[in-house]
């Protein structure tokens, strides 16, 4: 007889798997920032726009897919804290473009030297090599 758990297991559809690996990764993320008073979702704003270099909140938004709301508090606190600053957006006179301040630059490559590979080791943990790199390949194939 199979249990009702198995049954659950067996029938978790693929988007809500990715959602739970996801779920898994921000708590791990949650727990090694901790030390650092930085939390997985203001790790992910600084990783944003390090990688953009100079960004606008609405571009921010869209590659986060966050609410513009949440997004705009949340840049209020990393600006509290001197990790990102609002410049005029010589664009557009009434927009603002985020980037990183020095001190945020260090923090998020802190971040990284702290997570990079204990993150990648937990996720892994229950994996061959060869099962590593065929998950990395399917989920690349996804994305495009």
């Amino acid at each position: 007889m199979t249990s009702a758990s198995d049954l659950f297991n067996d029938i978790i559809p693929l988007g809500r798997l990715i959602y739970m690996v996801n779920q898994k990764k921000d708590r791990l993320l949650n727990d090694y920032l901790s030390p650092l008073d930085i939390t997985a979702t203001q790790f992910k704003v600084l990783c944003s726009v390090r990688c953009e270099g100079c960004i606008t909140p609405g571009e921010l938004k869209k590659i986060l897919s966050v609410d513009l709301g949440a997004l705009t508090r949340m840049m209020d606190r990393l600006v509290c804290k001197g990790w990102i600053e609002r410049r005029p957006n010589p664009n557009d006179k009434r927009g603002v473009l985020v980037q990183l301040t020095r001190d945020g630059a260090a923090v998020c490559e802190q971040c990284h030297q702290l997570v990079g590979q204990k993150l990648h080791q937990e996720l892994t943990k229950n994996l061959a090599a060869d099962e590593v790199a065929t998950l990395e390949h399917l989920l690349k194939k996804i994305l495009p």
